[in-house]
């Protein structure tokens, strides 16, 4: 187990301890009642999932800082747990539906707020991180830049959501938009 840690590089430990508490909680919540797990162990290993998937990215990229990553270098890292998810959750639906409805539903809307979520969750904990250095009198990045470019996602989708529906009446996105992609493509 240790030569197992020391091979992965330090910047990803966090990220890969995520993933792997993700995946463990995956089981217990999918697969716990075959085996008869209680339903409050289950509840909560759904609670520790949802941490994971929501928080994973800010937590990953805090790791990854501390470890000595750049400030881009980190980001990629984060966003390394909500792709491994994204990816999951279009598997699951390409068992349900096949494989071209699975790859559509993955390229849809929903998951663009959810990487643009995830960026802003990636912001809260830098903007935390930075000023965690910056009461221990650390040199610190520029807080307002590299805070503000990680809201830059969110405020692009959500723009651009508000010009479809104010301006075209659709709802570009979100539900519209994606019943309608798949209209056309079932046709």
């Amino acid at each position: 187990m240790n030569q197992l840690i020391t091979n992965i590089p330090a910047q990803w430990r966090v990220a890969f301890g995520i993933l792997f508490t993700a995946i463990i909680m995956t089981i217990i919540y999918d697969y716990g009642w075959q085996v008869g797990l209680p339903l409050s162990l289950r509840n909560l290993s759904g609670g520790i999932l949802f941490a994971c998937i929501m928080f994973g990215a800010g937590a990953a990229y805090v790791g990854a800082r501390i470890y000595g990553s750049t400030y881009k270098q980190a980001i990629k890292i984060a966003l390394f747990i909500p792709l491994i998810w994204h990816i999951k959750e279009m598997v699951v639906t390409m068992g349900f539906y096949g494989f071209a409805a699975g790859l559509y539903s993955g390229i849809q809307g929903p998951y663009l707020f959810y990487y643009g979520t995830m960026c802003m969750v990636i912001a809260i904990f830098h903007l935390c991180y930075q000023l965690v250095l910056k009461f221990q009198h650390q040199s610190t990045d520029k807080l307002f830049k590299t805070t503000s470019v990680l809201f830059l996602p969110m405020f692009i989708l959500g723009g651009l959501e508000m010009i479809g529906l104010f301006v075209f009446g659709v709802d570009i996105f979100v539900f519209q938009g994606f019943l309608a992609g798949y209209r056309a493509f079932i046709q």
